[in-house]
């Protein structure tokens, strides 16, 4: 009998020196990664592997006119990585990435804060969750989307004290992308810079 596969382990941002500042990780489905950096108004600037798209560790900090954000590909997503930025829960920036029938996921995490989980679908806001406030969750499709996040343990109760695994559980369960390290530092990405509007 063939033994069971071991379940993703998505804790592993807890364990990452390098993220200990937050992160955020987009996915927008449909987009190609250079299309994506067309459609954010985007610099290219090279090639890079894992350790320089979250080194040395401290994000983005201070006061900034770009985002600097990483860019992978993934079966039909485009994975957007950010060293504790902010671009990805900037609604005016990639709800726009969500129309005509897209999608796209956010989860900023990390830095000893709540979680803030965001769905936008076909242009709208299909999901908004802080996960300090589970209670307090909006969006269009909180009744469609309730039975998922029951099951990722992001809602029900007072909502989870470590909400990385429980959203990054989501959003695999929502895409097919495992967001497990291997696959972080598997990847090659574009390292891009975007104007802040």
């Amino acid at each position: 009998m063939p033994s069971a596969s071991a379940a993703p382990d998505y804790s592993w941002p807890a364990r990452s020196a390098d993220l200990t500042s937050g992160f955020c990780f987009t996915l927008v489905r449909g987009i190609k990664p250079y299309d994506l950096i067309e459609r954010l108004g985007g610099d290219e600037l090279e090639r890079i592997e894992w350790p320089r798209v979250i080194g040395p560790g401290d994000g983005e900090v201070g006061v900034r006119s770009r985002y600097f954000i990483a860019i992978a590909r993934n079966k039909n997503w485009s994975i957007i990585v950010e060293d504790n930025g902010t671009l990805g829960v900037t609604p005016q920036i990639v709800q726009p990435l969500s129309a005509d029938g897209g999608e796209v996921i956010v989860y900023r995490g990390g830095g000893g804060a709540p979680g803030r989980l965001l769905d936008f679908r076909d242009g709208d806001l299909a999901l908004d969750l802080d996960t300090s406030a589970p209670d307090r969750i909006t969006g269009r499709s909180v009744d469609e989307l309730r039975p998922d996040l029951l099951a990722a343990g992001l809602i029900g109760g007072a909502g989870p004290a470590e909400p990385t695994v429980p959203a990054l559980t989501f959003i695999a369960a929502r895409t097919g992308v495992e967001l497990t390290e291997q696959l972080m530092k598997t990847n090659t990405y574009l390292l891009v810079t975007v104007p802040q509007a």
